[in-house]
């Protein structure tokens, strides 16, 4: 069986990396053979929520092979993905923001929602598949969804994405209010001016 990648954008966030591990162990119970890896650096944000939940940041994949099997999460457009996509082999697409450019010489699967989070849609798929996410992957995934939302604040937010948040906060045993301030606190950084 073929190895298939999952991978966030480039200059990832917290979404984009916790939707690709959260992606990654759906995949994995399934029986499908599946590595999550990352297109760019992890910010202190999503270092932090890593860090917190003490799971590894994904490998780093600056360039895929051509024909190499990948799935993309939290984005659609071809500036924001890995390099090399152009000969990669797309599978599948995991996304919450509008359609963009990429192209694929075959059908694939395509889950685009209106909703403020990746990780909102992955939580969704558990439910779907008859799984349960563990503690770790719940907190992953309550975290991005806070980040992603800013907090139920950003205009993107959903009722889906609240209700979702709130489940997976249960799942994962810790209170979202406190995992919100954690994870905006971790993402200001000393080195940072005011500005």
């Amino acid at each position: 069986m073929e190895n298939i990648i999952i991978t966030g954008h480039k200059n990832p966030d917290t979404d984009s990396i916790c939707s690709a591990l959260s992606y990654t162990w759906i995949k994995g119970q399934l029986g499908e053979k599946v590595t999550a890896c990352r297109a760019g650096n992890v910010n202190p944000e999503t270092r932090f929520v890593l860090d917190y939940w003490k799971v590894d940041a994904p490998a780093l994949v600056e360039k895929v092979e051509e024909g190499q099997k990948i799935i993309l999460v939290d984005h659609n457009e071809m500036s924001q993905a890995v390099d090399g996509l152009d000969k990669a082999d797309l599978v599948e697409i995991i996304d919450h923001h509008r359609l963009a450019d990429i192209q694929t010489g075959t059908p694939i699967y395509v889950r685009n929602e209106p909703v403020g989070s990746s990780a909102t849609i992955v939580a969704d798929m558990y439910q779907e598949k008859g799984l349960m996410p563990t503690a770790k992957m719940a907190g992953l995934m309550a975290a991005a969804i806070v980040s992603d939302t800013v907090m139920f604040k950003s205009p993107t937010c959903t009722q889906r994405d609240i209700d979702i948040a709130n489940r997976m906060a249960r799942i994962a045993n810790v209170s979202l209010e406190d995992l919100g301030k954690t994870v905006f606190s971790a993402s200001v950084s000393d080195d940072k001016s005011a500005e």
